[in-house]
């Protein structure tokens, strides 16, 4: 019987929950000469795809990137991380925002910059 993309993945994120990265370089590599040897390599995108799906759905938000005018100290960072457990935090230092932050939870934005707010009322006014 062959396993949808979607089966594949859940049963991927199943097994290997809390494997070492040696397991995991182990089962990738397992799946992909899975995958060859039955001639079905042009599934690999679709599940690849499947997986970010299922670990939203498992553990939230797959990748959270949060741009800032400035680094982030120690402390705030670690509350991120904190926040953020099972999802992948990107810090990006952007000097154009000003002040304030971007947060950027996989497809959703939330602009909460200087700049943004300065952007947005530029808009409003050539609007009015």
């Amino acid at each position: 019987m062959k396993l949808s993309e979607t089966q594949l993945a859940w049963t991927l994120v199943e097994t290997l929950e809390g494997a070492s990265n040696k397991n995991l370089e182990q089962t990738t590599k397992a799946v992909i000469d899975l995958l060859a040897s039955r001639n079905e390599l042009h599934r690999l995108n679709g599940l690849i795809q499947a997986i970010e799906q299922v670990w939203i759905k498992k553990y939230g938000a797959a990748t959270i990137t949060i741009e800032t005018s400035h680094f982030l100290s120690e402390n705030l960072r670690k509350k991120l991380q904190a926040l953020s457990q099972g999802a992948q935090l990107k810090e990006e230092v952007r000097p154009e925002l000003i002040g304030g932050a971007r947060l950027r939870v996989d497809e959703t934005i939330i602009d909460g910059s200087i700049q943004g707010h300065l952007l947005q009322l530029a808009h409003i006014l050539r609007n009015a």
